[in-house]
């Protein structure tokens, strides 16, 4: 499958703990991951074991995964983490605000699930190790001092989403970088070699036709997931819509 390429180290990861879970009859986690590779692992997991995901809270993007030869309920290893924030004393803090601080400490992309941000708080999820980390060192974002503190994820939590369409000759990958990137396909092109655009995740250095739920993120522009193919213009180009991670 398409997806699968770029990905050959992980899914030897995979197969590893696969494996191990089968040999010594053993329950085994994963850190978080994205939505590609969950899909991965349930290729590779089959019918051979039980296989759970779970990401801290019901609409959850980013997860865990959890397999194991016998039903597991444990779902200890995720923590909530919650700072209330004042956004009218300075820039509003965003998704990016929130990732790029907790990088800055050096932290691993797969040791956090999602990050959301509301109007007054700020939702980190993490595997449990890293919550007292991050409670104590992340103090400030941008110029909003914040505390964090373990806690329980609110009812009405989910990932901010909006709908774009754009209007492209085909689903070339530099095609659909340019409309959402608003620059031109040459700019586009290069982006690309530059490895500044990922497909599902991986930094490609082609051009490729994009299908419906793939992941394409540019740099300093988002993150979007290919919905559907809407329809065509008189000119017979394509209309698209995109979600696009706010």
């Amino acid at each position: 499958m398409m997806y699968y390429r770029g990905h050959e180290l992980f899914i030897a990861k995979m197969n590893d703990l696969i494996s191990q879970s089968e040999r010594w009859n053993m329950p085994v986690e994963t850190d978080f991951l994205t939505l590609t590779e969950q899909s991965i692992v349930k290729d590779l997991v089959g019918s051979k074991l039980e296989l759970t995901f779970f990401g801290g809270y019901e609409k959850a993007e980013r997860k865990a995964a959890f397999f194991s030869p016998f039903e597991w309920e444990d779902k200890a290893h995720v923590s909530v983490l919650k700072a209330d924030y004042d956004d009218r004393f300075g820039k509003k803090l965003s998704h990016k605000d929130l990732l790029g601080s907790l990088m800055h400490l050096g932290i691993e992309r797969d040791q956090l699930g999602d990050l959301i941000v509301k109007e007054d708080r700020l939702f980190v999820f993490c595997v449990h190790s890293m919550a007292e980390y991050i409670c104590t060192n992340l103090t400030q974002i941008g110029r909003h001092p914040v505390s964090f503190h373990i806690s329980r994820p609110d009812d009405d939590l989910n990932m901010e989403r909006e709908v774009v369409t754009i209007n492209v000759a085909g689903t070339r990958l530099d095609a659909v970088v340019s409309a959402l990137a608003h620059c031109s396909r040459a700019k586009a092109k290069m982006m690309i070699k530059q490895g500044f655009v990922k497909v599902n995740d991986i930094v490609l250095d082609e051009n490729i036709q994009l299908c419906n739920n793939d992941f394409v993120s540019i740099r300093r522009t988002g993150r979007f997931r290919l919905l559907e193919t809407s329809g065509r213009t008189r000119k017979d180009r394509l209309m698209l819509r995109f979600e696009k991670y706010i």
